[in-house]
């Protein structure tokens, strides 16, 4: 079930329960209806019962199915009226501009100092002396930012995952019957050396921990417990790499290289691509 088939069908599944519950309204009132007679006595007119117990028990099913139904509408409303958008940001102020210092040249006249100044909206402001002209001229603009220089370089996932090299990972002593080759292959539950089809078998059974085994986080973006670090080493240990992992999920996904995301975006996609693989 894709993700469009599955919007529709919780749509379908909303407009049902919102008839259900109009369905009931007007079933719980024509019963009501139906338990009450009114006669005159000859001083006003008097509501009889003809089963009070039955007239409650309807009574409040009326009250249940118009609630709910209420509750639905103003559900639907609130879903249905559109966000702020730009209508709800705040607007962008324009940056303070540099003041402007004068520079007075004397032995200038009255003339040239009307022309050298710039025209301005406002009304023209009273004439100097004859022997000076005020010339404007613009601050020098401030020297940009120098950006502080990391103290390692940032590497993506990728980059990472391809510098990695399967020597430099630690042997399996042979003293160390944990993981013998004769043990199950099982990623998660084996004790033996993980083999290509049990890695294929972990990703699609357990897209979420292939995602944080491959990013080193979690799916919050965040440092990996002690526990988890300890695990992802047995299993590398074990004979399982980053390499392996990121070759199943470009298969999988059909992808020439990992996007640079969120573990959190990377793991949903994969799981609905496992899931419309079954």
């Amino acid at each position: 079930m894709n993700r469009l088939t599955s919007d529709k069908f919780f749509v379908a599944l909303f407009l049902l329960f919102l008839a259900a519950m109009a369905g009931g309204t007007v079933i719980f009132a024509l019963g009501m209806r139906d338990q009450t007679y009114v006669i005159n006595d000859g001083v006003g007119y008097i509501t009889q019962f003809i089963n009070r117990p039955k007239y409650e028990s309807h009574l409040q099913g009326l009250i249940f199915a118009f609630t709910f139904f209420i509750a639905g509408v103003l559900l639907a409303v609130v879903i249905m009226i559109p966000s702020g958008g730009a209508a709800g940001q705040f607007p962008v102020m324009s940056p303070p501009q540099p003041r402007q210092r004068s520079r007075v040249l004397p032995g200038a006249t009255a003339a040239q100092q009307t022309a050298a100044q710039p025209a301005q909206p406002a009304p023209a402001p009273a004439q100097e002396p004859a022997a000076a002209m005020v010339v404007e001229e613009p601050a020098p603009p401030p020297p940009p930012p120098v950006p502080a220089k990391p103290d390692q370089p940032t590497r993506s996932v990728e980059e990472e995952v391809l510098a990695q090299n399967p020597d430099d990972l630690p042997r399996l002593e042979s003293q160390d019957s944990r993981f013998e080759d004769t043990g199950e292959d099982d990623v998660v539950y084996g004790t033996g050396r993980v083999t290509d089809d049990s890695c294929w078998d972990f990703v699609q059974r357990h897209p979420d921990s292939a995602v944080k085994f491959l990013y080193r986080k979690t799916l919050d973006n965040k440092p990996l417990s002690t526990a988890d670090e300890d695990i992802y080493r047995r299993w590398e240990q074990r004979g399982m790499t980053r390499a392996k992992i990121r070759e199943i999920v470009l298969e999988i996904m059909g992808w020439k290289s990992l996007p640079d995301d969120f573990p959190h975006n990377i793991w949903r996609e994969l799981r609905d691509q496992v899931f419309d693989m079954r």
